[in-house]
């Protein structure tokens, strides 16, 4: 029997909030002579939300939860108040993050203590423009674990402090199941692994993905490739979605009174190329503003002679389809010049 993890059943915002600030804590230098280990775990955590090199020196510190609605806070040698936003499966919201920025700002204006904004986010997240644009860096799940690593590889194994340990077993076993995608077979995936490949994804595809409620229950999304096309009373935008195991062609009606006349106009030109371009689809979709006209009527995930999935012929899948939304716009631009 593997030993019972505290991170297991402290699953919340709540905990891991109170973990972050238990851990700067430990930066305070009178903490070095309690676990002298941890607190050099915990001085390099502090120093690289800092922005500083080994080289910079922590004294004091005092930490906590809750300020003003700030998840974590911090101050730091008395020079430095780290706000920290901590989130897990959820994202930022109603303005959250300019608002505590502006709080912490006001509250120190008068003294030359600098404010240090961070994001820390150990799960998958599809964009983080807003929060780069808000004044906040980004703290990720690798950052974390390249801590954890070196406390985990160098400290003796009876000097490792437990809560510590746990939340690394933790994270890692996160990690595990968000790049299992990489090993799992196709059939096998969970909202993890969909997570990782959405993510790694990105990295050659410019898209967005987000969860999508539906009556069916809902599911992970990707969309990319949009193309916004006006004819007369049509005003359409037609893309690409990945709806987990489907590939859907989507379509976006502006005019509501239009928007079985868009649908069909759309998946006249869209089946006409893609026969023409040896690209089986097949109808798929409800009528609504936002609706699905067609799907891909066989597997876009592609594996190699070992039945793994292949994440680079997946890639040149995926741009090979953009293909026929290119070429369908062409053709109805074209029929829209005549």
């Amino acid at each position: 029997m593997e030993m019972p993890n505290l991170f297991n059943y402290a699953t919340s915002e709540l905990s891991q909030d109170a973990f972050l600030a238990w851990l700067i804590q430990w930066a305070d230098i009178d903490c070095k002579k309690i676990d002298s280990y941890l607190n050099a775990c915990a001085v390099s955590f502090v120093q690289e939300i800092l922005g500083k090199d080994s080289s910079y020196k922590i004294e004091t510190v005092k930490s906590g939860r809750q300020w003003n609605n700030i998840d974590v806070w911090a101050l730091v040698n008395n020079r430095y108040f780290l706000v920290i936003e901590d989130k897990k499966g959820t994202k930022e919201h109603s303005n959250q993050l300019v608002r505590y920025a502006e709080i912490s700002k006001k509250h120190y204006e008068n003294t030359n203590i600098e404010i240090v904004l961070l994001y820390f986010k150990m799960q998958e997240q599809s964009n983080f423009t807003f929060i780069k644009n808000s004044g906040f860096e980004i703290y990720t799940r690798n950052k974390m674990l390249c801590i954890l690593d070196n406390y985990y590889n160098t400290v003796p194994t009876t000097n490792q402090n437990n809560i510590l340990i746990d939340y690394y077993k933790n994270l890692k076993e996160l990690n595990s199941k968000i790049n299992s995608y990489t090993s799992l077979p196709l059939n096998k995936w969970e909202d993890y692994s969909w997570q990782g490949f959405y993510s790694n994804l990105q990295n050659y595809i410019n898209g967005e993905w987000n969860y999508v409620s539906n009556k069916g229950g809902g599911f992970l999304g990707f969309w990319w490739h949009h193309k916004r096309i006006k004819i007369k009373e049509l005003d359409i935008e037609f893309y690409l979605q990945l709806e987990q195991e489907k590939l859907t062609f989507k379509l976006i009606s502006f005019n509501d009174s239009t928007r079985r006349l868009s649908r069909d106009f759309y998946r006249k030109f869209l089946f006409k190329k893609a026969n023409e371009l040896n690209v089986s689809i097949s109808r798929f979709g409800r009528l609504g503003k936002h609706m699905g006209v067609a799907k891909l009527s066989y597997e876009y995930r592609l594996i190699d002679e070992n039945g793994i999935f292949d994440l680079g012929a997946t890639v040149d899948n995926l741009i090979g389809l953009m293909k026929l939304i290119d070429e369908t716009e062409k053709e109805i631009t074209a029929h829209n010049t005549v």
